[in-house]
């Protein structure tokens, strides 16, 4: 009897965690299938180093402003699937912005709150909030702590840290690249991408938390070069199993059925029983065919 009001009581609480207005689904989009196949190859994602415009913090080291700095992540989104086409396609009326990409491995939310994927905190610049913080790292960055209180500055450190990794300006401008291959800036209301990061627990000896740009030349180089240590760190990719998987998009049919074939043949990677592959192909969606119902 005890057992039947536990389990009950389990089962309430996840109804009530599920959300009423978002997705219940995490999204991580993605523009190649080539990037969608070697996913379930490994049957896990790899974080990358992605920059962030600071500019609106106001912060300066050594009397230079700090405009840009990488963070290791993997984004998501939450947004609804009928209102999913903006985020994957881009703004039809902006040539700059084409979207995230029609390819997807959408997880349950549930999943992703026990990996401690986060939702970010989108700061309206003009805030006390911003205020604050700016004056907070600014502190942070050029003050050299005392002995005596090292202990207390560290974990106030680690928490301000920590907490500028989910940030994000609510309106703000993005680089991408264009289809051309060239850098361009893409102006955005950020909130609207109802961003959840997965942010690697990597221990500092092993890779930086995060890296300050220094000059356009080496950013790139430094990031491919720190993007492609994070499977080599011990904690670095996020694992997932076959039952975590809610969604997988494909742009067309063509290429269902090439990842209809791929998973059926898949020998190399992470090994799955011919049940978990059935299973697998049974969540693969049409990108195109849904659109037209949503």
């Amino acid at each position: 009897m005890t057992e039947d009001i536990l389990r009950a009581s389990r089962l309430d609480n996840t109804k009530n965690e599920l959300s009423k207005i978002t997705a219940n689904a995490l999204f991580n989009f993605m523009r190649e299938y080539s990037y969608l196949e070697n996913i379930l190859l490994n049957m896990f994602i790899c974080p990358r180093y992605y920059p962030e415009e600071i500019d609106y913090l106001g912060l300066k080291y050594d009397s230079e402003s700090l405009s840009e700095w990488y963070i290791p992540m993997i984004c998501f989104c939450d947004i609804p699937l009928h209102q999913i086409s903006y985020h994957a396609e881009g703004n039809p009326w902006d040539p700059n912005d084409t979207g995230y990409g029609k390819f997807s491995i959408a997880f349950h939310k549930e999943f992703g709150i026990k990996k401690g994927i986060q939702p970010i905190h989108y700061l309206n610049k003009h805030s006390i909030n911003v205020e604050e913080l700016s004056k907070a790292m600014n502190l942070l960055i050029n003050r050299e702590f005392s002995e005596s209180n090292e202990d207390e500055e560290v974990i106030l450190t680690d928490f301000i840290f920590e907490y500028i990794r989910i940030i994000k300006p609510y309106y703000g401008s993005m680089k991408r690249k264009s289809r051309d291959n060239t850098i361009i800036e893409v102006k955005k209301n950020f909130q609207d991408e109802h961003e959840w990061r997965y942010i690697p627990k990597i221990n500092q000896s092993e890779l930086p938390l995060m890296l300050i740009r220094e000059d356009d030349k080496r950013a790139e180089e430094l990031n491919n070069i720190y993007t492609d240590s994070i499977p080599k760190t011990k904690e670095g990719v996020l694992n997932f199993d076959v039952e975590d998987i809610r969604y997988i998009f494909v742009d067309n049919i063509q290429n269902r059925d090439k990842l209809i074939k791929f998973i059926r043949s898949k020998k190399k990677g992470k090994r799955l029983s011919s049940q978990e592959k059935d299973v697998l192909i049974s969540k693969i969606m049409v990108y195109d065919e849904l659109k037209e119902d949503w």
